[in-house]
């Protein structure tokens, strides 16, 4: 081979190499201060992270997480500090790239099975003293909107530990999450009051499914292609397994 020849191909090879490199991006990512099993920011992992984490890294992306809590996450893309943002829904009103749902959250009202307390519909929520997530009432649509706000004693929580404590120590008549999220802070609060209480799951929700948002539309795109793998190749399930094996280990310890 001629030295020009070679000195050409080494030339294409780096240029191809560079190209796969820039294209390569360290993100930074706005994440729920904490909403465990879904993302766990004291050990940076959880369903949600660790499946956007390993979509992106199929594309060569890293992630740097910026803890926030849902109400920042518009503002903050809106103003460029974020290259993505995490548990998003178009409804939020963010100007992004919605990717394809990689993780669905099951809400209900949830409440003390001892309290038989009766709830049918979100309407029936107007007189009671509930708690719910930051941002519920943009989340879950009008009619909740609607009915909550008649409610004499509502109110969000970024921290949604706050809800087990106060509906397993009878404070409120009934808590609105998701039902994982629930059990999680269930069993981080079982020395402070009876976990062990049965409980009422009212189905008044359906799914929702929720996306991540980004600014870049072609690293949207990478991330689901990455998401398609991850769930073909079965590691998304194992993602899922794994955090619920470690959730039902925290509640069997609150049994004992």
């Amino acid at each position: 081979m001629g030295r020009k020849r070679l000195l050409g191909l080494l030339t294409a090879m780096l240029a191809v190499w560079a190209s796969g490199t820039a294209a390569a991006k360290d993100l930074i990512v706005g994440v729920p201060r904490s909403v465990p099993p879904y993302v766990i920011p004291e050990t940076w992992g959880g369903i949600e992270y660790d499946v956007v984490k390993q979509a992106l890294a199929l594309s060569g992306h890293t992630i740097t997480p910026k803890l926030t809590v849902l109400a920042r996450v518009p503002k903050e893309m809106a103003m460029g500090e974020l290259d993505a943002g995490l548990t998003m829904r178009p409804e939020t009103g963010v100007d992004a790239c919605y990717s394809d749902s990689h993780v669905t959250y099951r809400n209900y009202v949830i409440s003390l099975e001892s309290s038989k307390l009766k709830i049918d519909s979100v309407a029936d929520l107007s007189d009671k003293s509930a708690v719910a997530f930051q941002n519920a009432h943009i989340y879950l649509g009008e009619e909740y909107a609607r009915a909550v706000g008649k409610s004499p004693s509502y109110r969000e929580e970024a921290n949604q530990v706050v809800q087990a404590l106060l509906l397993y120590s009878g404070r409120i008549q009934a808590v609105v999450a998701d039902y994982n999220i629930f059990r999680w802070y269930a069993g981080e609060v079982r020395g402070k009051v009876d976990v062990t209480q049965k409980l009422h799951l009212h189905p008044v929700f359906a799914p929702t499914e929720y996306h991540v948002a980004f600014r870049d539309p072609a690293i949207c795109a990478q991330f689901n292609s990455g998401l398609a793998k991850l769930k073909a190749s079965g590691e998304f399930d194992r993602i899922v397994s794994r955090y619920m094996a470690q959730m039902e280990a925290n509640l069997a310890e609150a049994a004992k």
